[in-house]
């Protein structure tokens, strides 16, 4: 096993700088030096910076390509695969991640209010981590979006308002931002702040509409609907997506469609 590429994927799944990960067990430019194959590391040193983030050495030597996982995770996160993230879990074979599968699983299945005051602010604390903006800290946030009180929220939607245009080639970084802005505006709709919904549907309706966000835009669309109490129009939209086989990405709308005939 490359003992310093091991240690590297479970620091980046974890979303630690070198500096955190090391916990000063050994100094951050000899941990540095050992993800990049120049150093080894000593058992003792090892055992002490794993047991730091209680990881126990079974799961260590586990022959597991966290990263890959990480990717299934998200995908299966924003598929709404009940299904993959139980599965992505058993490969882990870990309780070290059960906070954020617990949370995943809560928010596919609309019911975080029934978490606790002392969970949502662990999961806070160790998910909000602003910095680049990549594949980890927008998933983070996609996680915090329906946890965190409303202005918080904002806070992070400004955030990524200012995502780099040139990276929305990327996939799975594009469908994480519209699912991070597609979660707030459920939280505007709940607080009724029409004027915060109006800003951010402005926003993506500038973006350009591809074949890779189809289910995404159709969602935006259904917003704007909602927004303009056009329910005929968001029924009839509501009902193609549930034809393409998007049912569970629908449900929130269709207990607010009145009766229309």
């Amino acid at each position: 096993m490359n003992i310093g590429n091991r240690l590297k994927n479970i620091r980046v799944f974890l979303g630690l700088t070198q500096e955190q990960f090391c916990a000063s067990i050994v100094t951050e430019s000899f941990y540095s030096r050992v993800e990049n194959n120049k150093n080894n590391i000593s058992m003792k040193d090892l055992v002490e910076i794993l047991n730091f983030h209680h990881i126990s050495l079974y799961d260590f030597f586990l022959s597991v390509d966290v990263k890959n996982i990480k990717k299934r995770i998200i995908q299966s996160f924003l598929d709404r695969d009940s299904v993959g993230l139980k599965e992505c879990k058993k490969l882990l074979n870990s309780s070290r991640y059960d906070s954020e599968f617990k949370l995943m699983f809560a928010i596919l299945d609309s019911n975080t209010d029934q978490l606790s005051d002392g969970f949502k602010w662990r999961a806070q604390k160790q998910l909000l981590q602003i910095g680049k903006l990549d594949e980890d800290s927008l998933f983070n946030i996609c996680l915090l979006i329906p946890i965190i009180d409303f202005r918080s929220s904002q806070i992070l939607i400004n955030y990524l308002l200012q995502f780099d245009e040139e990276r929305r080639n990327d996939g799975l970084l594009t469908r994480l931002l519209y699912n991070a802005l597609l979660s707030f505006l459920w939280r505007c709709h709940q607080k009724k702040d029409k004027a915060e919904m109006e800003r951010i549907l402005n926003f993506l309706k500038e973006k350009p509409v591809t074949s890779l966000l189809f289910l995404e835009n159709n969602m935006v669309n259904c917003y704007e609907y909602l927004l303009k109490g056009n329910y005929t129009t968001l029924k009839d939209t509501v009902e193609i997506l549930k034809l393409c086989g998007y049912e569970r990405f629908v449900t929130n709308f269709e207990k607010l469609i009145p009766n229309i005939n």
